[in-house]
């Protein structure tokens, strides 16, 4: 648990998404600041290292290396720890969680993995392109009924433009999946990660229309650069406020985990999640470790291994107290003391933050205000900045796996 020390660290080459293979590249950074509460609740976890799909955007594919699968017993002790530390919800993603063991659905331990979470009293949650959620209805039908929520990916709202982006015709499965939750009365949600070719106005309208049509909750992430190809599709500051705009005039407020908009709508904040509510289990490696990272999109903060590390010392590592202290120090974020917004957005998204300076320069910092800043938003775009509805009030009676997770927007079309 060993990394560069203080200050911003600058590495070279272009193979940055593979470079948490080869050893420790987090900077540890401001260790004699103290850190903001941990009170972890909520998981991310990637099950397998198969996926048929290639999708543009996939923050995964860099941290998922074929030669080990899962069984049962690995399961139960990552289950025994997750129970351990009180966790309360599980998402289950990644890959498409179908397939935990390869791409042959007859070796998935999925509805195990269902069934044994739920047994010990967690709520769980899929996210999918439409196969698994179909496999599972159809096959093992008690797993899938156990689902607290669904959340369907959607990478545009027109069919042509989904299957390009996907690789594979999946469009058809994923409205299919949104019929089968409504039959079954399962909540569900769209998830779309918002890029500059899907977050338009058109789309976003269209996107409406479509939950609409299916009782749907709608969830945006916006594209975080894991690889540095993802940095030609991401949106502009522009783009990023007027899409949320117009999309949060259209819905109800579910979740504003997005620290940038709860900032924008007067709403209280907590910054990032990252490392403080939520971190992510990774795929098993094929050295067969179970390692765990602060961030879902974060792959070189990664730590420990699920299978022989107790939980807490993972969640005490220098890799999640370092998430931990940016959250708790907010004025030592370059630019952000003295911001009007310091309390809500606490230097907004971390890995947004990190991401965008590494593929950029080759600097490695968390302590770097989110790109999207709202304040330079506001001042670029003067008078032409977007209305956001304020104070809105945030209902916390419905349990969504991806409420206080990631740095995330969900709201319900009215």
């Amino acid at each position: 648990m060993t990394g560069p020390q203080n200050g911003l660290h600058v590495l070279g080459g272009n193979n940055t998404a593979q470079q948490h293979y080869e050893g420790s590249v987090w900077p540890v950074e401001h260790d004699d600041l103290p850190e903001c509460e941990a009170a972890i609740e909520n998981i991310g976890w990637t099950l397998g290292n198969e996926c048929p799909y290639r999708c543009t955007h996939c923050y995964s594919m860099s941290a998922r290396r074929k030669g080990a699968n899962l069984d049962k017993p690995m399961i139960d002790r990552v289950i025994a720890q997750l129970t351990k530390l009180g966790v309360k919800t599980v998402n289950l993603g990644g890959n498409e969680p179908l397939f935990t063991n390869g791409t042959n659905p007859g070796a998935t331990l999925l509805p195990y993995i269902i069934e044994s979470l739920v047994d010990s009293g967690i709520h769980v949650g899929l996210t999918t392109s439409g196969i698994s959620l179909i496999y599972l209805e159809r096959d093992h039908n008690r797993a899938f009924r156990l689902l607290n929520d669904v959340d369907i990916s959607f990478d545009s709202p027109e069919p042509e433009e989904h299957n390009k982006n996907r690789g594979a015709s999946l469009y058809g499965m994923a409205v299919r999946s949104l019929d089968i939750c409504m039959a079954y009365q399962i909540d569900h949600t769209i998830i779309l990660c918002a890029m500059n070719w899907n977050f338009t106005p058109s789309h976003i309208d269209h996107l409406i229309e479509l939950a609409k049509k299916y009782n749907a909750h709608v969830r945006i992430n916006p594209l975080k650069p894991v690889e540095r190809q993802h940095m030609a599709s991401l949106p502009s500051p522009q783009q990023f406020y007027e899409g949320f705009s117009r999309l949060l005039s259209q819905c109800s407020q579910v979740d504003l985990g997005e620290p940038l908009l709860a900032a924008a709508c007067s709403h209280p904040g907590r910054g990032c999640p990252c490392g403080r509510t939520s971190f992510r289990i990774h795929s098993i490696t094929p050295e067969g470790r179970i390692p765990v990272s602060p961030c879902v999109y974060m792959h070189e903060y990664k730590v420990g291994n699920l299978l022989t590390d107790d939980i807490f010392e993972i969640i005490n590592s220098p890799q999640f107290r370092s998430f931990r202290r940016r959250n708790g120090n907010p004025e030592s974020v370059e630019g952000c003391g003295g911001c009007q917004y310091i309390i809500t957005c606490r230097g907004g998204c971390a890995a947004r933050s990190y991401l965008h300076l590494l593929h950029e320069s080759g600097g490695r910092t968390l302590y770097r205000k989110d790109p999207y800043c709202l304040v330079e938003a506001e001042t670029m775009m003067a008078d032409g900045f977007p209305p956001f509805p304020q104070h809105p009030v945030v209902p916390r009676d419905k349990i969504l796996v991806h409420r206080d997770y990631l740095c995330t927007w969900i709201g319900k079309p009215l």
